[in-house]
């Protein structure tokens, strides 16, 4: 008997010293979620000693989501008691500092019957932490990423796209008109006389025209539609899912609308346009240069026209 007494009592100093002096804090609750009992090291974590904490309702101490948030699983589980690891709750420290504990319970069973929870809180403040700045810089970088997918494929002067991010649409819809047969048609167009408008009013005008006709044309068509600058003075529309008639409605409208535009300056300002729908079988360059030669015939009819090819 004495040395099972000494047993016991070996095992009970083995176990308070457990408790005592590892991190996490040990504790059991009854089930309606009041403490029955907490390790001393609770002073440690949230500088309310054990005894100030048994007897009281454990969801007083979070915040209200967290509170909210452990009433939810109360309702979810029922009478069904189970293991439950929860991933951070926010805890309320006796100074009113907020901090995020990581609480992990169990169930216990008295011949059956169930009586509460016994369990371990840990403190992952730091944790949580460095997730909310490796989850800023994430985002600051997803952030810094667009912006530059957006210099590489933005032209800076007029906000419409530029001749590298044409090459890839381009690319992109021919593969898939190849395998679904779906039509699309390009418009290229050029501004008339644009020398003239640079001469006598300077680059500066010039440039206001490019960005003006720019943000009429993006206005103007349908989200589906894109418009790239091809270089200069031109500008290049793709238009999915257009038939050439359709097309030549767009190119015509968009026509109608620059000659009719208030640029502020002294000047009419006409476009010259081209349009074509791919062929099967055409390569990128083969579509382009019909497109060009058509807005060729445009201009050597006296400009301000729409030609097809």
């Amino acid at each position: 008997m004495e040395k099972d007494l000494k047993g016991q009592s070996y095992e009970y100093k083995r176990y308070k010293y457990i408790i005592e002096n590892i991190k996490d804090v040990i504790w059991e609750m009854n089930t309606e979620y009041v403490y029955t009992f907490v390790s001393p090291n609770v002073k440690d974590m949230t500088g309310y000693r054990d005894i100030e904490l048994v007897g009281r309702y454990m969801p007083d101490f979070l915040v209200e989501e967290s509170r909210n948030y452990i009433y939810d699983l109360a309702i979810k589980h029922g009478n069904n008691r189970i293991e439950m690891v929860l991933d951070a709750v926010q805890f309320v420290c006796k100074n009113g500092l907020v901090k995020w504990i990581e609480v992990s319970s169990k169930p216990i069973f008295d011949e059956g019957r169930f009586v509460g929870y016994v369990g371990t809180t840990r403190d992952v403040t730091e944790k949580k932490e460095y997730e909310s700045q490796l989850n800023k810089y994430i985002n600051d970088l997803k952030i810094m990423n667009a912006k530059l997918e957006e210099m590489a494929t933005v032209d800076a002067l007029t906000g419409a796209y530029n001749r590298r991010k044409f090459d890839d649409d381009l690319k992109s819809i021919i593969k898939q008109q190849e395998r679904y047969s779906i039509s699309f048609s390009l418009v290229l167009f050029d501004i008339d006389n644009f020398k003239n408008i640079n001469d006598c009013f300077g680059h500066n005008e010039g440039d206001h025209v490019l960005q003006c006709i720019s943000r009429l044309v993006i206005k103007n068509i349908r989200a589906t539609d894109t418009l790239f600058r091809w270089g200069g003075e031109e500008f290049i529309l793709i238009l999915p899912q257009l038939k050439l008639e359709s097309a030549k409605v767009v190119a015509e409208k968009i026509r109608n609308l620059i000659q009719y535009h208030d640029f502020g300056i002294e000047q009419k300002i006409t476009i010259s346009l081209g349009v074509g729908e791919y062929k099967p079988n055409e390569n990128k360059d083969q579509i382009i240069i019909r497109v060009d030669n058509a807005l060729l015939k445009a201009k050597a009819r006296g400009k301000n026209k729409v030609m097809s090819c």
